[in-house]
């Protein structure tokens, strides 16, 4: 039996697999892991129950343009995000929700003011009241729309929590803002108290925060869901990115919020070749790891410099699990945000990210398969998204800086920008899979290996295979590894007349 893994149109390419022995009874099948157990299960459980964001904020002290950053992972359980531009007759701003909510509340934004705001829960800081001025339940989206409609600057910012902690905060968090005036600066707030840290005022000028606070209890928190391995993987990114003086919008993106480290990993790269704990080869469990499983969307803020014009600032928006989306520029001074983010039927982007994200996850529940990410071909997800990702950024800021510019072009080019973005992520396809039987005759010491040809329009309209590649191993394949290239054929049937004598396994590429 030939285990056959075929890769969409824009692909190209399938993979067939067989364990050939030097004994009549022909070809071995490959084993495939068994789903996860119930301890596994119980534990994603317990994950998809949490909200756990991962966030960051830098003072322009730390970038190479001198303008502050705001990061935030958006961890939640529902999968529906958006975008809204909301305008309520006080500063308008653009900020992150749920899809379709009309309840005015939101947890990630950007305001006229240029004035930015993000949270992440905090679990040691004790519990919140059970009751304050906005009613019962979680408060910070409430927060979030006071503050983005009416604060300019960090201070101002810090003068609602000392109104706001009177009656008390029903939910403790760390509170990431910055403004257009050098204003950076994270608040870890509890029930009746905060402490403010100032990102200018800390040695690396960058504060990270994960669902702790540094001025709570329990910092040794390995066995809690608190996200340490989060913290300390961004921390350690943020630092080095400071000291290369690379640390931009576009390096969040595509080295921290995709960062699929997890506890204990060393060796970590994409694609990932080992085995992570009882995981499959190239499979990483992402649980606890930046890259979560349930990430639904991403905020990443960059402010105007010191001095600068508010309408400088960008929100650089992702909707959806960031493993199958791609960012997108948003502006408050345009006005509105592009309808791929806030429809009548939620945001599309988002639907569509979900999507993809689904089909780079191990079939059996182990994690991502990473291999599906990057591999040496060049046909991971990321392998396409990331250069479409780095055009978006190169336009943007060659856009902004153009000596034709200006403000009341906004719209325009974000609309531009996200119905591009869109259609590249739809033009990307997932991939599929099949088991076809094929023959292994033995002559002699010889082995002939033959398949059925590749259906080509299943690879896309236009596409001709040219030939086949076969590879052989001692080993069985592992989702993207090669082997020994043996010959490239252009027929359909391969005789190796060297045949190891403990046998061994062979896998066929399709050549366009």
């Amino acid at each position: 039996m030939f285990d056959v893994f075929m890769r969409g149109p824009r692909v190209g390419w399938f993979l067939l697999a067989c364990a050939a022995l030097l004994a009549a009874s022909g070809l071995n099948e490959l084993q495939t892991p068994s789903p996860p157990g119930e301890a596994v299960a119980a534990e994603q459980a317990v994950l998809d129950d949490l909200n756990e964001c991962t966030t960051g904020v830098a003072s322009g002290l730390a970038t190479p343009d001198g303008r502050p950053l705001l990061w935030k992972n958006r961890d939640v359980g529902n999968t529906d995000q958006e975008w809204h531009y909301v305008n309520v007759g006080l500063i308008p701003f653009i900020g992150l929700t749920y899809a379709n909510d009309v309840s005015g509340q939101y947890y990630a934004g950007i305001n006229a003011a240029g004035f930015a705001l993000e949270n992440s829960n905090s679990y040691n800081l004790g519990n919140g009241v059970a009751r304050n001025g906005y009613g019962y339940g979680d408060d910070d989206g409430e927060i979030h729309m006071r503050a983005l409609s009416t604060c300019r600057t960090v201070d101002d910012f810090e003068e609602l929590l000392d109104s706001l902690v009177v009656d008390g905060i029903t939910l403790c968090s760390n509170y990431g803002s910055f403004d257009a005036f050098g204003g950076a600066a994270m608040f870890e707030v509890a029930a009746h108290s905060y402490v403010r840290i100032d990102a200018a005022d800390t040695p690396e000028g960058f504060i990270i925060r994960a669902n702790y606070s540094y001025s709570g209890n329990g910092l040794d928190n390995r066995q809690s869901y608190w996200g340490p391995n989060r913290h300390d993987r961004a921390y350690g990114l943020f630092k080095q990115a400071v000291e290369d003086n690379s640390l931009t919008p576009r390096f969040i993106y595509q080295q921290v919020i995709r960062n699929l480290g997890a506890e204990g990993m060393t060796d970590y790269a994409l694609p990932y070749e080992g085995y992570y704990q009882n995981n499959p080869y190239g499979v990483i469990p992402n649980g606890e790891v930046i890259c979560r499983s349930t990430t639904r969307s991403v905020f990443v803020g960059q402010g105007a410099a010191d001095g600068g014009h508010p309408d400088d600032a960008i929100i650089w928006a992702m909707a959806g699990n960031q493993l199958g989306s791609i960012v997108s520029p948003l502006f408050v001074r345009a006005g509105s945000v592009p309808t791929v983010f806030d429809s009548s039927n939620g945001s599309p982007i988002c639907r569509l990210a979900v999507a993809i994200s689904n089909e780079i996850y191990d079939p059996n529940g182990f994690g991502v398969n990473t291999f599906m990410l990057h591999n040496a071909e060049g046909t991971g997800y990321w392998d396409y998204a990331f250069p479409i990702e780095d055009q978006m950024f190169e336009r943007t800021y060659r856009f902004l800086n153009s000596p034709n510019f200006a403000y009341d072009r906004l719209e325009a080019f974000q609309n531009l920008i996200a119905r591009q973005t869109i259609n590249a992520m739809a033009a990307w396809h997932p991939a599929y899979t099949f088991t076809e039987i094929a023959d292994a005759v033995f002559l002699g010491h010889n082995l002939m290996l033959a398949w059925e040809p590749a259906d080509e329009r299943l690879f896309g309209e236009g596409r001709q295979i040219s030939g086949y590649r076969v590879f052989r191993s001692d080993s069985p394949f592992r989702e993207d590894d090669k082997g020994e290239l043996l010959a490239t054929v252009q027929g359909t049937s391969y005789t190796d007349r060297s045949v190891p004598a403990g046998g061994a396994y062979y896998r066929v590429e399709a050549v366009f």
